[in-house]
């Protein structure tokens, strides 16, 4: 990276941990739910629409722009090159990232954000023919600095559900020089909340930080109210403001769609709940979609006016 763009990141991170400062923080909702609309089959890679169909991502970005939308993410999810070489798209790694990144960075509003999303591999390491944890460095720091290099605000590690895998695209991601969000995705058992792998989230924060995260918390699988006892749960584990994305309830098919079972204007009424109960950046995931987080803006701009809301 040129000493410019160097410079560019760093005042890029101040700009958004300050904002952290402030108040909340609305970070976007679903994309993939929106690009299925659209067309993309089940099982297709939703990356090459970064080229292949500009358009729809972009409109997407911008409308989680006007829906109230301090922060979107890149449609970048399974970008890493595991990933995409699992669908034959490991030679379009630089390509499809950059321009995922551009789509946003081109729509993004002055004072607002744009997160590179990083998703998991679906590799796990320690296992016989899998990966190891400096592999998955590997892995995520060519993701981590193709997305810090086209312009993102900072860098979104979501949606993962291996704690060792987590560890090490945070530190990957850290090493851009950008702030870092973790999410890891947690199931609800009778004697608590675990990730597939069987992490507890009481390893899992203290685990992120070390590794660099500036945010941590928890997306998607559990809808709202389990979200907000998980939350509940976590707030007293971590000094680090703490982000949360629930689905839209859980889903359901019908007539061969499927369908969340919570609807947007309900959602958002848990928005003040999670405010209150600690967390500092909040947002949607499967199920939501640009009137959820619409809805959303508008609880928190009646709780900054002190109107309250639901």
């Amino acid at each position: 990276m040129a000493a410019g763009s160097a410079q560019g990141s760093e005042v890029m991170a101040t700009g958004f941990l300050k904002r952290i400062e402030q108040g909340p923080i609305l970070f976007d909702g679903g994309m993939g739910s929106l690009l299925i609309a659209q067309g993309l089959a089940s099982g297709e890679a939703p990356e090459p629409w970064n080229v292949d169909r500009r358009d729809v991502v972009r409109s997407a970005h911008r409308a989680y722009y006007e829906a109230g939308a301090d922060v979107v993410t890149t449609n970048t999810f399974g970008g890493t090159r595991l990933k995409l070489g699992a669908k034959g798209l490991s030679d379009r790694v630089v390509e499809l990232n950059r321009a995922g990144a551009d789509l946003a960075v081109l729509v993004r509003p002055e004072g607002k954000f744009v997160a590179g999303d990083i998703g998991p591999t679906g590799k796990v390491t320690g296992l016989p023919g899998e990966v190891s944890y400096e592999e998955l460095k590997e892995i995520f720091a060519e993701q981590a600095g193709i997305l810090a290099g086209a312009g993102v605000d900072l860098l979104a590690v979501e949606t993962m559900y291996g704690l060792e895998e987590a560890r090490a695209a945070v530190s990957a991601a850290g090493a851009t020089g950008l702030p870092v969000t973790a999410t890891m995705t947690f199931d609800r058992k009778p004697r608590g909340f675990f990730t597939l792998m069987g992490n507890q989230p009481e390893g899992c924060l203290a685990a992120l930080e070390e590794a660099g995260a500036s945010v941590v918390g928890a997306n998607c699988t559990l809808g709202p109210e389990d979200m907000l006892d998980l939350l509940e749960t976590i707030r007293p584990l971590t000094s680090l403001p703490i982000l949360v994305q629930a689905n839209a309830g859980q889903p359901e098919l019908k007539a061969g769609e499927t369908v969340y079972s919570v609807k947007a204007a309900d959602f958002a009424g848990w928005v003040g709940r999670m405010l209150d109960a600690g967390a500092g950046l909040v947002g949607g995931c499967c199920g939501t979609t640009p009137e959820f987080i619409r809805q959303m803006a508008l609880e928190i701009e009646a709780r900054r006016d002190g109107r309250g809301g639901h």
